[in-house]
Formats: structure tokens, sequence, C-alpha cells
């Protein structure tokens, strides 16, 4: 998990809270795979308002969890 200096360096984002674009960027996805992804709730997200907004802290456990590891 990140910690607070990495979040704060994460980048060129440099925030916790990113917007879709900026988590697609950050996952290395098209915009509309990562709005699909949060629809069905398979990428965590969260709602600020009318905006959907993506915690970096989830989305690198999102990425630890869904990384495939090596049976050697």
């Amino acid at each position: 998990m990140p910690s607070e200096s990495q979040m704060r360096s994460n980048g060129h984002v440099g925030k916790r809270l990113l917007n879709p674009k900026e988590a697609a960027e950050y996952l290395g996805l098209q915009v509309d795979t990562v709005y699909k992804k949060s629809r069905v709730r398979e990428l965590p997200s969260v709602k600020v308002g009318r905006a959907l907004r993506f915690d970096v802290v989830a989305l690198s456990r999102y990425v630890e969890q869904h990384t495939i590891k090596n049976l050697e």
C-alpha cells in the first residue's frame, strides 16, 4: 500500500482522488473501460457529489489483488 509520500508523488497526478481520465492513465486503460468497470463494481470508485472519483490507494490495492503471480 502506498505511503502518504508516495501518494503525493504518484507521477504527475499528485493527489489521492483521481478523476476517470487520471485513473485510466494510472491503470493504463481507456477512459470508457474505467467507467464500465466502475459501473459493474469491478473497479473501486467514490461518488463526490455527482462526480466519480477513484482513490489511488484502492486502485493500487486493486492492481495488487489482480496481479498474476509466477509459479516458480
